[in-house]
C-alpha cells in the first residue's frame, strides 16, 4: 500500500526514539518516589529497593524470551503491547496503598513492559530498516535513552514536588499509554518488505566482525575474555542503578529538595549524550578498550567523590563527571564482546552477560538502601560501587580480544 512513497526508515528511527524515551525515563524514575511513598505511607527505604531491585531481574530474565518473541511475530506489536502495560502499570501505580502493589506494578508489570519497549525490540526494528546506515540510525534512535532520563526524572520530580506521587505516576502513564504506544501502533511497519520497500536501498548483509572470528556460547564461556568482559559489565550495572535510584535520596539527605535529584539525573544524562557522541569519534581511533578503562576510572573517582560529599554543589559536580563515564559503558562493552567473539552465538553470549548484569544492578539498588537504613548515611554504598569499579577496570585490562580496533556503535544499550 505504501511502496513507492516516501522511504519510512526515518519514521521508524524517531518512533523508536520517543519509545526510548519514555521507557528509559519511566523505568529509571523510581528513585524519585522513595521519599514521597516513605513519607505518606512510612515504608522503609530497604523495602522500596526491594521492588526496584525485582523490577531488575524480571526485565532481565525476560530479555531472551521476549527476543526470541520479536524475532517470531516482529517489533510493532511486541513494543505496543509492552509500552502499554507500562503506562497501564503507572497508571495503576497512582492508586497504591500497600507494599504488594508496589511491588507488583512497578517491580513486575512495569519491569515485563520495560523488557518488551526497551533497547533490545527497538535495536531490532531499526536494524531491519537499514543496512547501509545501521550504526548511524541506531545511534540517533538510542539517544532517547539520555533524553528521556534528561528530561522524564526532572518532570517526575516537579510533579511530585507539586501534586504528590499519585499525580506523577498518573501523568507518566497516561503520556505511555495514550501517546507513546498509539504512536507504535500506528506508525512502525516491521519491514521495510511490508511497505515493498528495502532497508535503505541497499540489501548486503552486514555484520560486526568475521566469521572465522565467531564462536559458539560454549566455546565463549571457556574463554578468560568472557569473564573479564562479564566482571566488568556488572561493576558497571551495580553502580549504574545504584546511583539512579539512590542520588534523588541522597540529595534529600544533604538538604535538597525533593525535584533536586531528578535535576543531577537529568544534568547526568546530558553529559552522557555529549560523552557517547564523542566518544564513537574517538573510540575507532584508539580502540574501545583503553576507553572502557579511562570510563571506569572515571567512574570510580566520581562515585568516591560522591561518597565524601556533604555540600549541594559537590552533587552537581558528580552528576557532570557521572554521566560521562555512566551510559556510554554499556555499548563500548557490548561491542568489545562483539569484536572478540564475533556473530555466530553472540545473542547468548551477550544475554548471559546482560543476565549477570541485572543481577549486580539488583543488588546494587538494595545495598544502596539496606546500608542507608543501617547506618544512617549512603558512604559505605557509594564507596563499594568505586571500589567494584577499580576492579571492573583491572578485568577489562586483562582483556585480550582482538588485535585490531574496529569502529563503536554508541547504541547498543541494553
Amino acid at each position: 500500500m505504501e511502496a513507492g512513497s516516501r522511504f519510512l526508515g526515518g519514521r521508524m528511527v524517531t518512533i523508536s526514539f520517543l519509545v526510548l524515551m519514555g521507557a528509559f525515563g519511566l523505568n529509571l524514575s523510581a528513585g524519585q518516589f522513595f521519599a514521597e511513598l516513605h513519607a505518606v505511607h512510612g515504608w522503609s527505604l530497604s523495602t522500596l529497593s526491594m521492588a526496584v531491585s525485582l523490577n531488575m531481574i524480571v526485565w532481565g530474565v525476560l530479555q531472551p524470551f521476549l527476543g526470541r518473541l520479536v524475532d517470531r511475530i516482529g517489533p510493532r506489536p511486541v513494543i505496543t503491547a509492552s509500552a502499554a502495560l507500562m503506562g497501564l502499570a503507572f497508571l495503576m501505580s497512582a492508586t497504591i496503598e500497600y507494599q504488594w502493589q508496589f511491588f507488583l506494578y512497578y517491580g513486575v508489570l512495569t519491569a515485563i513492559g520495560f523488557a518488551g519497549c526497551g533497547s533490545m525490540a527497538n535495536a531490532v526494528l531499526v536494524s531491519r530498516w537499514y543496512v547501509k546506515g545501521r550504526g548511524k540510525m541506531l545511534a540517533r534512535s538510542s539517544m532517547g535513552i539520555n533524553i528521556g532520563q534528561l528530561l522524564l526524572l526532572p518532570l517526575a520530580g516537579w510533579l511530585i514536588y507539586l501534586g504528590g506521587a499519585q499525580t506523577a505516576f498518573a501523568v507518566l502513564g497516561a503520556g505511555m499509554l495514550f501517546i507513546v504506544a498509539p504512536i507504535v501502533f500506528f506508525g512502525v511497519r516491521n519491514n521495510p518488505r511490508d511497505v515493498g520497500q528495502l532497508p535503505d536501498g541497499d540489501t548486503a548483509q552486514t555484520g560486526g566482525g568475521t566469521q572465522s572470528r565467531s564462536a559458539t556460547f560454549s566455546e565463549a564461556i571457556r574463554s578468560f575474555d568472557f569473564y573479564c568482559a562479564t566482571i566488568g559489565f556488572v561493576t558497571c550495572g551495580y553502580s549504574l542503578y545504584m546511583v539512579a535510584m539512590h542520588l534523588p535520596g541522597f540529595a534529600v539527605d544533604l538538604g535538597g529538595t525533593k525535584a533536586l535529584g531528578g535535576n543531577l539525573l537529568g544534568l547526568a544524562a546530558c553529559a552522557s549524550a555529549v560523552s557517547m557522541w564523542t566518544l564513537g569519534q574517538i573510540a575507532p581511533r584508539i580502540g574501545k578498550k583503553p576507553v572502557l578503562i579511562g570510563l571506569y576510572v572515571v567512574r570510580a573517582l566520581a562515585l568516591a567523590w560522591l561518597a565524601m560529599s556533604g555540600q549541594i554543589w559537590q552533587l552537581y559536580v558528580f552528576a557532570v563527571v557521572y554521566g560521562v563515564s555512566s551510559i556510554p559503558i554499556i555499548p563500548l562493552k557490548t561491542g568489545l564482546i562483539g569484536d572478540r567473539f564475533g556473530a555466530a552465538g553472540l545473542g547468548a553470549i551477550l544475554g548471559s552477560a546482560w543476565f549477570a548484569h541485572q543481577i549486580l544492578a539488583a543488588l546494587g539498588v538494595y545495598v544502596g538502601g539496606a546500608i542507608r537504613e543501617a547506618t544512617g548515611t549512603y558512604e559505605p554504598a557509594f564507596l563499594s560501587a568505586a571500589v567494584l569499579l577499580a576492579i571492573g577496570a583491572v578485568a577489562t585490562s586483562a582483556f585480550k580480544g582482538i588485535q585490531e580496533p574496529e569502529p563503536v556503535t554508541v547504541s547498543e544499550q541494553g
